[in-house]
């Protein structure tokens, strides 16, 4: 088993900073305290080519933290390349392959408009779908009308959960957005994806998050209040969406949550960081990996059963819908969230006794996850 003994983030939003300053932001903290004993940087990010014009990045940002001869990878699985960076960095303290792993999730995207951000990220679709003009968002609005049709989910219930998002947001210091929104304000934003508003998608983002994790033996010796990673699993789905054969299934959020939680040996969680992309995601994911009902996932949300002080709190920092989703940093974030909660260190959205947490990083539409899941106690 591993754990983390540090945390640091940046904030989310549109920064003015290039992506080295926001590793450095995030990451400085930790190196600073930490620099002679890391001895292996993982860097969580997709699109530095893209939206950059930078490769190897890891390297790059190695020397510009001046950790030169530490030994480094960049992760790469879309927007699940934060969960796989976990998945990675226990692979290398569980081979003894390293001892202290810095992982640093960062993306700095709002160097391209809209259109070109949502090109360039639907480019992990297969070229079958995307030559019929298929795009993440278009696939969110698919998913959402299935599933108002086969639940008889109402329209409301589906744009509530932008609303307990954004409210959560607003209590976290490093969310994108800090607004509350009503709920007429999400249903008359700017219709998007029929029919999913401007509020039920998340932010175009800039930031970084950063984790130091050690073996659990040795976490005590770098910080009294160790978070440790009890349990971590990963699936993978067809890339084919239109080949799958229910789009609600989520198979791989199943399969992975399912895995994460038998390594973990526990019963349930006190809180979940997931994938809200879109709105519509938080409630599926929450179905498909046994938080919520299958197909009452609406009725449950409507009821306040996800809110911070609910029977199941899902995404208290505000979730990619209202914190942000710099893609290669968010699901590093997700354990940065998890992290503050079990330390009982998350402020405002604080959920009560919270001992043990779950994040799900998603790469594509349900293409890969991978599922953290994090507790107190070895």
């Amino acid at each position: 088993m591993v754990a983390i003994v540090g945390a640091s983030l940046t904030k989310f939003g549109k920064r003015s900073e290039d992506i080295f300053t926001l590793t450095k932001e995030s990451s400085s903290p930790l190196v600073r305290k930490f620099r002679e004993e890391i001895d292996f940087v993982l860097v969580s990010n997709s699109y530095s080519g893209e939206f950059n014009s930078i490769s190897g990045l890891n390297n790059l940002v190695t020397t510009y933290l001046s950790l030169d001869y530490v030994p480094s990878l960049r992760v790469d699985n879309t927007s699940g390349s934060g969960g796989t960076s976990l998945l990675v960095a226990k692979s290398l303290l569980d081979s003894r392959v390293a001892r202290v792993v810095l992982v640093i999730g960062v993306e700095k995207m709002s160097t391209k408009g809209t259109r070109e951000v949502t090109s360039v990220i639907s480019s992990l679709l297969p070229p079958r779908e995307r030559s019929l003009g298929i795009s993440v968002p278009s696939l969110a609005s698919i998913m959402t009308k299935i599933y108002m049709k086969k639940y008889g989910a109402t329209r409301e219930s589906i744009a509530q959960v932008a609303v307990k998002n954004h409210r959560n947001g607003a209590r976290n210091p490093y969310a994108h957005v800090r607004k509350e929104v009503s709920l007429e304000e999400v249903l008359s934003s700017p219709l998007i994806a029929e029919p999913l508003r401007q509020y039920e998608f998340c932010p175009i983002s800039d930031g970084s998050a950063s984790l130091l994790l050690v073996r659990d033996e040795e976490a005590e010796s770098f910080t009294d209040r160790p978070v440790y990673l009890r349990g971590i699993g990963t699936a993978s789905d067809s890339s084919h969406v239109s080949s799958r054969e229910d789009i609600l299934e989520m198979r791989a959020v199943r399969e992975a949550g399912r895995q994460a939680m038998r390594q973990a040996r526990v019963d349930k969680v006190d809180f979940a960081e997931l994938h809200d992309m879109a709105t519509i995601l938080e409630i599926v994911e929450a179905e498909a990996l046994g938080l919520l009902e299958r197909g009452k996932g609406w009725a449950q949300t409507w009821e306040g059963i996800t809110e911070v002080d609910g029977e199941m709190p899902i995404n208290t920092s505000g979730g990619l819908n209202s914190k942000g989703h710099p893609i290669g940093a968010s699901g590093v974030a997700q354990a940065v969230e998890a992290f503050l909660q079990i330390r009982g260190e998350a402020g405002e959205r604080q959920v009560k006794g919270a001992r043990f947490g779950l994040a799900m990083s998603m790469a594509g539409f349900g293409n890969s996850a991978t599922v953290s899941v994090f507790g107190d106690e070895p």
